[in-house]
């Protein structure tokens, strides 16, 4: 017997985006770099609880740096106490990426169409303290 004999494939569908709403989040991952400009930031990738079929979400957040404008810099901050509080996370002695694989949130998620990736969802705005 091969590898994959008798394995069906006949009922595997495409991920897709979901109806814009509340959802719990799951993060599959935080990854750490910098954009084109040279500036830092995280970027979590979340699973839609629930929703197998879905597409991954992601949200890009900024991370401060020295030489920051203020208002950018405000943002950014912002940004990471949302995320930081939707999950439950404990930074007053700084976070590891690592620990935050496997933890949830909830989110309100909006709809939006990309010419690259077609239709997909995007974080509105993440929901503190469900």
């Amino acid at each position: 017997m091969g590898f994959l004999d008798g394995m069906n494939f006949d009922d595997v569908t495409e991920p897709k985006a979901v109806v814009a709403g509340e959802y719990e989040l799951r993060v599959v991952e935080v990854t750490q770099d910098t954009n084109k400009n040279g500036d830092p930031y995280i970027l979590p990738r979340f699973a839609i609880v629930g929703e197998s079929d879905s597409k991954s979400v992601t949200k890009y957040l900024a991370l401060p740096f020295e030489g920051m404008d203020e208002e950018k810099l405000m943002k950014a901050r912002r940004g990471l106490k949302r995320f930081f509080e939707a999950v439950g996370a404990d930074v007053s002695s700084g976070i590891d990426l690592e620990s935050l694989h496997g933890e949830t949130v909830w989110a309100m998620l909006g709809v939006e169409e990309d010419e690259e990736y077609g239709e997909g969802n995007f974080i509105r705005r993440f929901v503190a303290g469900k």
